[in-house]
C-alpha cells in the first residue's frame, strides 16, 4: 500500500484517479491500516463479491489499469518489490497515448 500512496501522490495531479477495493466488510483494524499508511484515494467495499466476480480476480493484491474508455490495459496478480516501477511505466504510456489522441 504505501508504494500505492506514491503512485498516488505521483499522478493524481495529471487526472489519473486511484480506486481500491476491500475484498468483504470493512474492519476496524483496516480502517486504521488506512489511516496509517496515508491512504487519500477511494477504497470501496466489495462485500457481495460482484467487482471481484466482474474481473475475474482469483487472488489479491491485483492491480488493474483502465483506460478512458473502460478498457483494460494492464493486469498485474501479487506484489514483488519492483512492481511499482512497471506500474508507474505503464500508467506514463497511458498518459502519452492518450495525450495522442487529443
Amino acid at each position: 500500500m504505501p508504494r500505492l500512496v506514491e503512485l498516488y501522490d505521483r499522478f493524481e495531479t495529471m487526472g489519473v484517479q486511484f480506486v481500491s477495493i476491500d475484498a468483504g466488510q470493512r474492519t476496524p483494524a483496516a480502517e486504521e491500516f488506512l489511516d496509517e499508511n496515508n491512504v487519500r484515494h477511494i477504497v470501496l467495499n466489495d462485500a457481495d463479491r460482484s467487482v471481484r466476480e466482474a474481473y475475474k480476480i482469483t487472488g489479491i493484491p491485483v492491480t488493474v489499469l483502465i483506460d478512458h474508455e473502460g478498457r483494460i490495459i494492464y493486469r498485474h496478480l501479487g506484489y514483488a518489490p519492483g512492481d511499482e516501477v512497471k506500474m508507474a511505466k505503464e500508467i506514463e504510456t497511458l498518459i502519452a497515448w492518450k495525450g495522442q489522441e487529443a
